[in-house]
């Protein structure tokens, strides 16, 4: 892939990270963890049946995802006659994801918590890749605009199947401190309070960097910026 590929894996991945210590994920976690596991977690004996449930839990919402990055690339290519047009609305939309999280305005629509709760009993394969599913569809104030904004910005790749890959560097950021936490969810208990201090920081953090990412694509600049920093860290043209 090219280098804006590379560019795209790593905003990705960190914008996964992000919303999984956001302040609508971090502090839901034990009772995400309860839930898919059948109440398995934090159990010494239990542990591989608990890591096994995240697994599916993380399958079910990583498919749902990584098919959302496959529409938007490929909506992108079939807009590509457009691309100039394009890259304004979809950068312009980004900006505004990007000032509603860092607090600018308030949106009442994205202030909204749309969450599907599916009425099965947790502790199986089925019902955790359920759960992963349902997960993913929903929205938050915190992951809703994060993903969004991956999703206009995957609208440019160069192929339909990069929008994939990028989503794919998304749910790895979110499954993989997921999957750590399963394991280490007694230790989470223990410094919950000081890690929900810091997930405060995280939105308007991330709220900034999705700005500069918008303007960058208004711009017609992401590749751009792509090519520099791939001057700058070499190592990042061997990720695509």
């Amino acid at each position: 892939m090219e280098s804006l590929s590379s560019i795209g894996l790593v905003g990705a991945f960190i914008g996964g990270l992000v919303s999984f210590f956001s302040p609508c994920t971090l502090p839901l976690l034990p009772a995400y963890l309860s839930v898919v596991t059948g109440g398995s977690a934090g159990k010494a004996d239990r542990r591989l049946e608990a890591l096994t449930l995240s697994a599916f839990f993380v399958f079910g919402f990583s498919i749902v995802f990584i098919l959302l990055g496959l529409g938007a690339s490929s909506i992108g290519q079939l807009m590509r006659g457009y691309r100039q047009e394009f890259n304004w609305v979809a950068g312009s939309a980004v900006i505004v994801l990007g000032l509603f999280m860092t607090g600018v305005f308030r949106l009442p629509l994205f202030q909204r918590t749309l969450q599907f709760t599916p009425s099965v009993q947790g502790g199986s394969p089925l019902s955790a890749t359920v759960f992963g599913v349902s997960f993913a569809i929903g929205w938050t104030p915190c992951i809703g605009p994060i993903l969004g904004a991956i999703l206009m910005a995957t609208s440019n790749a160069a192929s339909a199947q990069s929008g994939m890959v990028y989503l794919s560097a998304y749910s790895a950021g979110l499954a993989l401190p997921f999957l750590a936490s399963t394991l280490l969810i007694n230790r989470f208990a223990l410094h919950r309070k000081s890690l929900g201090r810091w997930s405060a920081y995280a939105r308007p953090v991330a709220g900034t960097v999705v700005i500069l990412m918008g303007i960058a694509i208004v711009s017609g600049s992401m590749t751009r910026l792509s090519s520099i920093m791939v001057d700058l860290f070499p190592s990042l043209a061997t990720l695509g």
